[in-house]
Protein backbone atom coordinates (compact mmCIF):
# COMPACT_ATOMS: atom_id res chain seq x y z
CA UNK A 1 0.00 0.00 0.00
CA UNK A 2 1.53 3.37 -1.26
CA UNK A 3 2.40 5.81 1.81
CA UNK A 4 -0.64 8.39 -0.01
CA UNK A 5 -3.27 5.78 0.75
CA UNK A 6 -2.26 4.87 4.27
CA UNK A 7 -2.31 8.28 4.94
CA UNK A 8 -5.88 8.77 3.97
CA UNK A 9 -6.95 5.88 5.61
CA UNK A 10 -5.81 6.55 9.18
CA UNK A 11 -7.05 10.00 8.30
CA UNK A 12 -10.49 8.32 8.00
CA UNK A 13 -10.01 6.07 10.83
CA UNK A 14 -9.36 8.99 13.08
CA UNK A 15 -11.92 10.95 12.01
CA UNK A 16 -14.54 7.96 12.65
CA UNK A 17 -12.78 7.60 16.05
CA UNK A 18 -13.56 11.37 17.20
CA UNK A 19 -16.93 11.40 15.82
CA UNK A 20 -17.89 8.17 17.74
CA UNK A 21 -15.76 9.87 21.12
CA UNK A 22 -17.91 13.07 20.26
CA UNK A 23 -20.97 11.04 19.95
CA UNK A 24 -20.45 8.90 23.40
CA UNK A 25 -19.48 12.34 25.31
CA UNK A 26 -22.19 14.51 23.86
CA UNK A 27 -24.73 13.69 21.00
CA UNK A 28 -26.03 10.46 22.86
CA UNK A 29 -26.96 12.06 26.40
CA UNK A 30 -30.04 12.60 27.35
CA UNK A 31 -29.08 16.49 28.47
CA UNK A 32 -27.80 17.05 24.76
CA UNK A 33 -31.14 15.47 23.08
CA UNK A 34 -33.70 17.71 25.05
CA UNK A 35 -31.64 20.87 24.22
CA UNK A 36 -31.42 19.48 20.23
CA UNK A 37 -35.33 18.81 20.81
CA UNK A 38 -35.73 22.52 22.19
CA UNK A 39 -33.87 23.97 19.32
CA UNK A 40 -35.80 22.92 17.00
CA UNK A 41 -39.36 23.22 18.81
CA UNK A 42 -38.30 26.87 19.41
CA UNK A 43 -37.01 27.48 15.51
CA UNK A 44 -39.86 26.42 14.02
CA UNK A 45 -42.38 28.27 16.33
CA UNK A 46 -40.46 31.46 15.51
CA UNK A 47 -40.48 30.87 11.84
CA UNK A 48 -44.28 30.21 12.44
CA UNK A 49 -44.33 33.31 14.28
CA UNK A 50 -42.07 35.67 11.92
CA UNK A 51 -44.34 34.29 9.02
CA UNK A 52 -47.75 34.91 10.68
CA UNK A 53 -49.91 38.00 9.90
CA UNK A 54 -51.69 38.30 12.28
CA UNK A 55 -51.41 40.10 15.64
CA UNK A 56 -49.83 43.56 16.88
CA UNK A 57 -46.67 45.09 15.85
CA UNK A 58 -45.72 45.31 19.35
CA UNK A 59 -46.84 42.44 20.84
CA UNK A 60 -45.80 40.02 17.81
CA UNK A 61 -42.08 41.95 18.26
CA UNK A 62 -42.28 40.77 21.94
CA UNK A 63 -43.13 37.47 21.35
CA UNK A 64 -40.14 36.83 18.12
CA UNK A 65 -37.61 38.43 20.84
CA UNK A 66 -38.49 35.88 23.17
CA UNK A 67 -38.60 33.46 21.62
CA UNK A 68 -34.86 34.29 19.69
CA UNK A 69 -34.06 35.03 23.35
CA UNK A 70 -34.96 31.56 24.59
CA UNK A 71 -33.16 29.90 21.16
CA UNK A 72 -29.62 31.94 22.16
CA UNK A 73 -29.95 30.24 25.72
CA UNK A 74 -30.66 26.68 24.15
CA UNK A 75 -27.94 27.11 21.75
CA UNK A 76 -25.59 28.34 24.58
CA UNK A 77 -26.59 25.67 26.53
CA UNK A 78 -25.62 23.34 23.74
CA UNK A 79 -22.06 24.55 23.29
CA UNK A 80 -21.21 24.14 26.70
CA UNK A 81 -21.99 20.78 26.38
CA UNK A 82 -20.00 20.26 23.55
CA UNK A 83 -16.89 22.15 24.71
CA UNK A 84 -16.33 18.35 26.39
CA UNK A 85 -16.13 16.63 23.17
CA UNK A 86 -14.16 19.56 21.82
CA UNK A 87 -11.61 19.13 24.13
CA UNK A 88 -11.73 14.98 23.78
CA UNK A 89 -11.64 16.12 19.96
CA UNK A 90 -8.64 17.88 19.84
CA UNK A 91 -6.38 16.23 22.22
CA UNK A 92 -6.58 12.38 20.29
CA UNK A 93 -6.45 14.56 16.54
CA UNK A 94 -3.12 16.16 17.84
CA UNK A 95 -1.94 13.04 19.14
CA UNK A 96 -2.66 11.30 15.74
CA UNK A 97 -1.13 14.10 13.86
CA UNK A 98 1.83 13.63 16.26
CA UNK A 99 1.90 9.77 15.41
CA UNK A 100 1.45 10.21 11.55
CA UNK A 101 4.56 12.63 11.28
CA UNK A 102 7.00 10.64 13.21
CA UNK A 103 6.32 7.77 11.34
CA UNK A 104 6.36 9.63 7.84
CA UNK A 105 9.34 12.02 8.84
CA UNK A 106 10.96 13.03 6.16
CA UNK A 107 8.38 10.91 3.14
CA UNK A 108 6.76 12.67 0.29
CA UNK A 109 4.04 10.88 0.11
CA UNK A 110 2.29 12.94 -2.58
CA UNK A 111 3.12 15.44 -5.15
CA UNK A 112 0.98 18.78 -6.27
CA UNK A 113 0.32 19.70 -9.26
CA UNK A 114 1.26 23.03 -8.62
CA UNK A 115 3.94 25.45 -6.33
CA UNK A 116 1.92 26.46 -3.20
CA UNK A 117 2.40 29.92 -2.70
CA UNK A 118 5.43 31.04 0.11
CA UNK A 119 2.74 31.38 3.39
CA UNK A 120 1.63 27.68 2.83
CA UNK A 121 5.14 25.94 1.73
CA UNK A 122 5.66 25.74 5.46
CA UNK A 123 2.01 23.36 6.06
CA UNK A 124 3.14 21.45 2.98
CA UNK A 125 6.91 20.67 3.82
CA UNK A 126 6.19 19.87 7.14
CA UNK A 127 8.51 17.10 8.08
CA UNK A 128 10.29 17.17 4.83
CA UNK A 129 13.97 17.84 4.19
CA UNK A 130 15.20 21.01 3.03
CA UNK A 131 16.04 19.72 -0.61
CA UNK A 132 12.61 18.50 -1.40
CA UNK A 133 10.83 19.74 -4.60
CA UNK A 134 8.26 22.98 -3.72
CA UNK A 135 5.73 20.33 -5.28
CA UNK A 136 6.18 17.68 -2.63
CA UNK A 137 3.70 17.06 0.29
CA UNK A 138 4.17 15.93 3.70
CA UNK A 139 1.77 13.11 5.30
CA UNK A 140 0.99 15.71 8.05
CA UNK A 141 -0.49 17.99 5.43
CA UNK A 142 -2.27 14.64 3.42
CA UNK A 143 -3.74 13.93 7.03
CA UNK A 144 -5.26 17.27 8.10
CA UNK A 145 -6.85 18.14 4.77
CA UNK A 146 -8.04 14.22 4.44
CA UNK A 147 -9.40 15.08 8.45
CA UNK A 148 -11.22 18.12 7.90
CA UNK A 149 -12.67 16.54 4.68
CA UNK A 150 -13.55 13.43 6.28
CA UNK A 151 -15.44 15.40 9.23
CA UNK A 152 -17.41 17.91 6.63
CA UNK A 153 -19.12 14.18 5.63
CA UNK A 154 -19.64 12.69 8.96
CA UNK A 155 -21.32 15.58 9.93
CA UNK A 156 -23.36 16.38 7.10
CA UNK A 157 -24.44 12.82 6.83
CA UNK A 158 -24.58 11.75 10.82
CA UNK A 159 -26.60 15.20 11.77
CA UNK A 160 -25.40 14.37 15.54
CA UNK A 161 -24.91 18.20 16.36
CA UNK A 162 -27.74 21.12 16.22
CA UNK A 163 -29.23 21.86 13.34
CA UNK A 164 -27.96 25.24 11.26
CA UNK A 165 -30.71 26.89 11.74
CA UNK A 166 -31.95 30.59 10.41
CA UNK A 167 -31.09 32.03 13.88
CA UNK A 168 -27.41 31.88 12.87
CA UNK A 169 -25.73 35.35 11.88
CA UNK A 170 -25.48 35.61 8.06
CA UNK A 171 -22.88 37.87 7.44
Amino acid sequence: MSDFVAVVVLSLLSSALTEALSYVIVYRTEAFQRLKAKVIQTEARLEEEKNAVSGSGKHRQRRIDGLETQLADARRSAGSLQMRATLVVGLVQMAAIYAVGTQFSGRVVATLPFEPARMFRSLTHRGLPEDSPVSACSATFVFVLGGLAFKAIFDRYLQLGLPKGSSLPSW
